[in-house]
């Protein structure tokens, strides 16, 4: 049942966004922490100068995302949110080790030509760190 739901959640977020928005490409960077890795659900937000996206999953159908030491690439698609200050990143905490390290998420806009990167280097864990599962994040370079 949750496997539908998800995917129920994520065909309808990529209709709407087709059909009322642009794409925007996530490349998030998983640590090489002992346990770094997470087989929870992960959500994004984007926040810019013209306002923030609905929360996305990032999901690719078939893999295992968020492995220790993997890049993964996303496409989402949302309003324009402009030029992008600031993402909210969570995961739901769910099955044996969730906690995960991220390294750094970048966001490309290629309407735009601009990438922005967003530095974390934290755990999002119950059970590491300061013991968040969300965290805000603050553009560190934009190019």
């Amino acid at each position: 049942m949750m496997l539908y739901s998800l995917t129920l959640t994520f065909f309808v977020s990529f209709i709407l966004g087709v059909c009322n928005g642009k794409e925007y490409n996530v490349l998030v960077e998983t640590g090489t922490l002992r346990r770094s890795g997470t087989n929870a659900n992960v959500f994004i937000v984007l926040i810019g100068s013209l306002g923030r996206s609905s929360e996305k999953i990032l999901s690719n159908s078939g893999r295992n995302d968020f492995e220790n030491g993997q890049l993964d690439t996303f496409r989402i698609y949302s309003n324009d949110v402009g030029d992008i200050t600031k993402i909210q990143i969570r995961h739901d905490d769910r099955g044996w080790y969730s906690g995960w390290f991220l390294n750094k998420v970048t966001i490309l806009d290629n309407d735009r030509r601009r990438s922005y990167v967003f530095p974390c280097f934290q755990w999002l864990a119950s059970d590491e760190g300061d013991r968040q599962i969300s965290r805000e994040l603050s553009v560190y370079r934009s190019e």
